[in-house]
Formats: structure tokens, C-alpha cells, sequence
């Protein structure tokens, strides 16, 4: 038995009452931590409500209550689930967050003789709660630090891709207090959630978020920690990630996913009933933001690295190299398709008149035309210079035949405006089939360049 459970029961013996019972304070309610009765249908583990309740009086006006002949209805007690012929009622304050409260069968039991004895053992109740507290407090900042510990040896984990991010978010939603967290990160401009964890059906709330109109948005587009009090304004107006979101968020922490001047996504915290997030481990939460913008840093870095070793610099077209595998797959799998070239003449003397950045973006400008052409499902390379190769699946010797002839017009029409070179042939375009033409990849890129196989005309 505890310190205040021993008080309880002491309490209950000296004023003869029929229940003691000792509650602190939530949010909107009361929280019995300890009580002794007679009663069968008190329930210790019943919230009271703070408004319109005896219990909840006494903690708004942190005044004791003495109701000697107590005629009221029960419901006014907030603690007994039927009548029980309650005849005196006594509540005094432990502080601004707690209440002890003693009630009879009997009227006139309690005066101010009393109150003041009650007033002695509140006296002792508060000390003890303030120790209690303390040992609380301490045995959470012990399991705190060793959570955190926890939390930055999984970063280990994760940058090895030994774990997911997941785990990352179980071990750190304990220490927020909160109901769920999740991470979002940007794309094109709009914050995308990609991993939520802590409510039942995750996948309901991994959606892009709307831009400048929800709370997760506003601390991507602000890039700085928003921090909002419990029953904030804000969650009351604005959606945490979407109109007609499944979540009603009471008290919000989100921080910025960043690196230098980039912004990257979201951390955040997230609490749906009265039990607030823990303010005390903000700098925690701060922390762990820190190490998964590290984190999201780099895995963008990669992507991006490999994307360039993919893509050719100068016009985005597809790597040689990569473009000769893509093709070798193809002849395996005996899919048929047309390998179509496209040069544009006269590269040499673009650079020696006009300079390496003019015959770029000519590049760059003829490249955007084949894309057009071709269309998304078209495999395009440039080997070098100004030859460009193209694959395009199937075998419709039509439409091929009008792609090439509207690559040739638009890309003849570009280098003409362009007042570069005042000869007539500006671009030269050809193209061979597989596996008509051949079935060897070399004999292929041979036939397709040859500007005598299967040419096509203006």
C-alpha cells in the first residue's frame, strides 16, 4: 500500500465515510488515484468531469466545500454510477490539480472543525505527491535517456538499410506521449506522407497533403517547427493533412525535415484524447528531426547520383551504355521493335562559331523534340555529338515512318531559325527494324545510322 493510499484509508476511519477518494486533474476531467468505500458502484477508474460537478468546483475555485445536508442529485458527485443516499459532502483542494473528497450516509458529520482536520492531511497528501512526482520525473528522464539512446542506435540501422523507418518512429512516439507520428516529404512542391505510425489503418492518411490549406503543409512551406497547445485555434480551422481527413488532432508538434536552405518534409506528433504531448522532450524530438534529415538527405543524394549515372548531362537523353542493355533485353526477349537515328550535322561547326553552351541548347531543343514525337514509351540516347538513337516498340512501319518525318520537320525548323549554318541539310534521320533488318545489336546501330537503310525523305 502507498503513502496515499495509507492516508486514504486513515481519512476514511477517523470521519467514518462511507467513500474518500483522492483525483488530480486532466485536461476536461478528473483521475481517481486513490479512494477508499462502501459503495458498489463506485468506479475508480470512471472519469469525472471538471464542469458541473462538486469535485471539479472545488479544483476551479481551489476552495474547500462543506455541504452538511446534502440534498442534491447524486449526478452532481460525478463519482457513483447510482444512488446512494449520500447525506454530507466535503471536498478540499490538495492544490490546483488535485481534490480529496470525503462523503456520509449521515447528515451534519462534516463542519469546520473538520475541514481544518482535513486540512492537516491535505497538507501531508500534497508533500507526498510532490515526492511521488519527483520519483516520477526521475525514473522518466532515467527511461527517457535510455529510449533516446535507443532511438540513435537505430539511426545505425536505418542508414545501413537494416530497418525501416518505422522503428525509428515506435521507439520516439513513446517518448512524445503522443497517439501517432508520421513523416512527410516533398515532392513536387507538395508534401506527400509516406510513413505514419500509431493508428489503425496508416494507409488512410498516406496521401499528398493540400498545399497552403492544412497544418503538416504549413511546416514544410514555413520551413520552422510549429508548435500547437492542446485545443488549439488552428486544428480547430484547419485540417491536419486533408478536408474530411478520418483524424480530429487535439494537440500538434511538427518539425521541419531540412537541410543548408532545402526543405525535405515533416516530422510530426500528433494527440487525439486529453493526454497532452510531453513539451519536456520537444528538444528530443528535435534531435531525432535532425538525424532523419540527415537520413532523407542522403537517400535523396543517392537517387539522385544514380540518376545521373543513368541520364546524359547535357539533354537528359538516356546513357549509351544504358540504352545498349536496354536494347540487348529487348533482342533477348525477341520483343519486336525500331531502332531509329537521328543526327543533326554541322555539331563542329556549331561550337567553333557559336560555342559549346549555343550547341547545348540546340541539343537540348532537338532532344525535347523527339521526346514529343516519340512519346513516353520511346527509349532516346545521344552517343555523342549530335546522334541521337531512339527504340520504339512494336512493328507499325506507319506511324514510325510519321514520327521520324515529324522529327525531321520540327528539328529541320528549329536549326534553321536558328541562322547557325546557311546549308541546306540541317538534320539527317533513319532508321532499321528488329528483326527484319538484323538480329545482332552491333549490325543494329549500323543499320540504323546508315543514312542508305531505309531513309527517310522530306
Amino acid at each position: 500500500m502507498s503513502m496515499i493510499d495509507g492516508i486514504s484509508q486513515l481519512l476514511f476511519n477517523v470521519y467514518e465515510a462511507f467513500t474518500v477518494a483522492l483525483y488530480v486533474k486532466g485536461n476536461e476531467h478528473l483521475n481517481c488515484i486513490s479512494s477508499v468505500t462502501f459503495a458498489k458502484s463506485f468506479d475508480k477508474d470512471r472519469r469525472i468531469p471538471i464542469e458541473g460537478t462538486l469535485p471539479g468546483w472545488v479544483i476551479k475555485h481551489n476552495e474547500p466545500l462543506i455541504i452538511p445536508n446534502f440534498d442534491k442529485d447524486e449526478d452532481a458527485l460525478g463519482y457513483y454510477g447510482a444512488s446512494e443516499g449520500i447525506k454530507s459532502f466535503m471536498g478540499f483542494p490538495v492544490d490546483v490539480e488535485a481534490v480529496v473528497i470525503v462523503d456520509s450516509k449521515k447528515k451534519y458529520v462534516f463542519t469546520d472543525r473538520e475541514k481544518k482536520i482535513l486540512g492537516f492531511f491535505v497538507s501531508v497528501i500534497r508533500e507526498e505527491i510532490e515526492r511521488a512526482s519527483r520519483e516520477r520525473e526521475v525514473e522518466e528522464a532515467i527511461e527517457d535517456f535510455y529510449a533516446e539512446k535507443r532511438i540513435m542506435g537505430l539511426f545505425n540501422g536505418l542508414n545501413l538499410g537494416k530497418i525501416a523507418v518505422d522503428e525509428i518512429l515506435k521507439e520516439v512516439l513513446s517518448i512524445s506521449g503522443g497517439d501517432f507520428c508520421f513523416v512527410g516529404v516533398e515532392k513536387n512542391g507538395r508534401l506527400s506522407i509516406t510513413d505514419v505510425y500509431g493508428v489503425d489503418r496508416p494507409d488512410e492518411l498516406k496521401r499528398d497533403c493540400q498545399p497552403g490549406a492544412s497544418i503538416a503543409s504549413m511546416v514544410m512551406e514555413g520551413g520552422r517547427e510549429l508548435l500547437l497547445p492542446y485545443n488549439s485555434g488552428y486544428l480547430r480551422e484547419k485540417p491536419l493533412f486533408f478536408s474530411n481527413e478520418p483524424i480530429k488532432a487535439r494537440q500538434f508538434f511538427g518539425f521541419p525535415l531540412a537541410t543548408d536552405d532545402a526543405i525535405l518534409g515533416v516530422l510530426g506528433f500528433v494527440s487525439l484524447i486529453d493526454v497532452k504531448l510531453k513539451e519536456q522532450f520537444i528538444s528530443v524530438l528535435r534531435n531525432v528531426s535532425t538525424f532523419l534529415s540527415l537520413y532523407y538527405s542522403s537517400r535523396w543524394m543517392k537517387e539522385h547520383i544514380n540518376r545521373l549515372k543513368d541520364f546524359e548531362p547535357v539533354t537528359g537523353a538516356i546513357q549509351f551504355s544504358s540504352f545498349l542493355g536496354i536494347i540487348d533485353k529487348m533482342i533477348k526477349k525477341n520483343e519486336k521493335f525500331s531502332l531509329l537515328s537521328v543526327k543533326v550535322l554541322h555539331v563542329k561547326t556549331y561550337n567553333k562559331r557559336m560555342g559549346h553552351e549555343f550547341t547545348h541548347n540546340l541539343l537540348r531543343r532537338i532532344f525535347q523534340v523527339i521526346q514529343y514525337s516519340a512519346g513516353p514509351q520511346a527509349y532516346i540516347s545521344r552517343k555523342g555529338g549530335g546522334r541521337f538513337y531512339i527504340a520504339v516498340k512494336g512493328s507499325d512501319m506507319v506511324e514510325v515512318r510519321n514520327m521520324i518525318k515529324l522529327i525531321q520537320y520540327t528539328g529541320h525548323k528549329i536549326l534553321s531559325e536558328e541562322r547557325a549554318f546557311d546549308r541546306g541539310d540541317l538534320i539527317e534521320c533513319s532508321m532499321c527494324m528488329f528483326p527484319e533488318d538484323s538480329k545482332d545489336l552491333w549490325e543494329l546501330l549500323e543499320k540504323a545510322k546508315d543514312g542508305k537503310h531505309r531513309k527517310i525523305i522530306e
